[in-house]
């Protein structure tokens, strides 16, 4: 069962999924937009940039664009979400000098206080919020947009008080190597640099191939795959402030332009000069 309300600045989703007759499986993803994730009922752990939540009904994440993440399914438990995606440049207008809505999306390091628990879900009546946007999502009343999109805000209002409290966020994840947490941070500081297995093995003093079996069991994600992200979505952000494709490509160490070209092809679904087109600031 899905549900959804959607326009070009926020789509709203929730879902209900019977894992046990019909399994779903996510990859590793991430979006333009920003994400709210409400997690209502399941057997999940979420992996946010190589750390792993273990998330209750209730919990809520904060997952912003430049973080990978995939839930994990750890039974055949029926699984239940509502995730609301939404673009930051249309709601900062609505910041003032002294509140910034997107203050708990920005002002955190990758991977971490991604997690508002149940407690204060609660404390702050976010799940009656949801409550009142999904019942708008649902309804075809002529003020359902605007109520949808004001309910958001307010929303949004009261996920930033929370983070602003530090009222029982979540610092860090339940199961994570601190090891893998330098390897993250490692590559998103050199994503300039051609990146291999020898390069982190000798930064690390790590067998590559322990330290790809470790990366791969505590992000759900190899190696090759998170640096292949983390340089397409910089390389989105390049080409979105006009730089040419070719320098794109050189200043992330691609190598060979048609290596570039088939990299973000196959993430982004569209060639980099397309991309460039369309999303020029």
């Amino acid at each position: 069962m899905k549900k959804n309300s959607s326009n070009d600045y926020l789509d709203i989703g929730h879902t209900v999924s019977d894992m046990s007759s019909s399994p779903v499986k996510y990859e590793m993803h991430i979006h333009d937009s920003y994400e709210l994730y409400y997690f209502l009922q399941g057997d999940v752990t979420y992996y946010i940039e190589g750390q792993g939540y273990k998330i209750e009904a209730k919990d809520l994440l904060i997952i912003n664009n430049n973080e990978l993440h995939k839930p994990i399914f750890n039974s055949n438990i029926a699984y239940e979400r509502i995730i609301i995606h939404f673009t930051p440049w249309y709601f900062s207008r609505f910041n003032t000098n002294k509140f910034n809505l997107l203050n708990c999306f920005e002002e955190r390091e990758l991977g971490q206080h991604n997690k508002i628990p149940k407690d204060s879900v609660l404390k702050y009546k976010l799940d009656k919020d949801y409550i009142k946007i999904i019942d708008y999502v649902n309804s075809n009343t002529k003020e359902a947009n605007i109520m949808i999109e004001t309910l958001f805000i307010q929303l949004l209002v009261k996920v930033n008080k929370i983070f602003q409290h530090h009222e029982n966020i979540q610092t860090q994840s339940t199961d994570y190597d601190e090891k893998v947490l330098k390897i993250i941070n490692f590559i998103n500081n050199n994503l300039d640099k051609k990146i291999s297995l020898n390069l982190l093995e000798k930064n690390f003093y790590l067998n590559k191939y322990y330290l790809s079996h470790l990366f791969k069991e505590n992000t759900g994600f190899s190696v090759q795959q998170y640096i292949n992200y983390k340089k397409i979505m910089k390389a989105k952000e390049l080409l979105s402030q006009d730089l040419s494709c070719s320098d794109v490509c050189n200043k992330l160490s691609f190598g060979d332009y048609s290596n570039f070209y088939k990299a973000f092809k196959k993430n982004v679904g569209f060639s980099p000069q397309k991309y460039k087109q369309d999303n020029i600031i």
